[in-house]
């Protein structure tokens, strides 16, 4: 027999369904770096992207107990279903803060603060890491989402196009507006990567 992790998506899937647990956490385990990361990098917190990453997962349970699979690759499903789940979870981040907001009449302010103490060689990588997940946290939804689904997920244009239902030219012409604005929010905070 075949080790798990040799095997095609589709048969852990049916194994899975036919009684195996070993076989969704093999699933779990090829995934998870690429889809955890993919939703962090939306979310932009520890402790809420460990609760979404692990509804992605009672969503794809749920769904295969209830018939419905994968129409194309195990990853894109997975990464959609993170996608969607972000999606509320912003929605309703907002809508909480606008309800804040309103009650109790007050301003918010968002400070970026970039001064570091002197770094070593290696903690520089890390640093400039930082600052580049930070001025993505600034892009609008559409822009970052793309940049997040394309840089930390390492998904196609094409499965981009899928997930977030538009066309590859939009997907595309999304990421370079994305990477256009990055480089403005860059040069007026005056950013300089090492």
């Amino acid at each position: 027999m075949k080790n798990q992790t040799e095997m095609s998506d589709e048969k852990l899937i049916q194994f899975y369904l036919h009684g195996n647990p070993a076989a969704m956490a093999t699933l779990i385990e090829l995934y998870k770096d690429r889809i955890y990361s993919s939703i962090f990098s939306m979310v932009q917190d520890k402790f809420i992207a460990e609760d979404i990453f692990k509804e992605v997962f009672i969503t794809i349970i749920n769904n295969l107990m209830a018939g419905k699979g994968a129409e194309d690759s195990f990853l894109q499903w997975a990464t959609q279903i993170a996608h969607q789940l972000c999606i509320e979870h912003t929605r309703k981040v907002k809508l909480s803060f606008l309800v804040d907001t309103e009650k109790e009449n007050i301003a918010v302010a968002n400070p970026v603060n970039f001064s570091v103490p002197v770094a070593q060689p290696e903690a520089m990588y890390y640093e400039s890491h930082s600052k580049i997940k930070n001025m993505i946290s600034m892009l609008p939804d559409e822009q970052r989402e793309v940049i997040a689904l394309n840089h930390y997920a390492g998904l196609s244009f094409k499965e981009i196009a899928d997930i977030m239902k538009c066309s590859l030219t939009t997907a595309l012409d999304t990421m370079k507006f994305g990477l256009n604005n990055l480089k403005k929010l860059m040069n007026e905070k005056e950013i300089v990567l090492r």
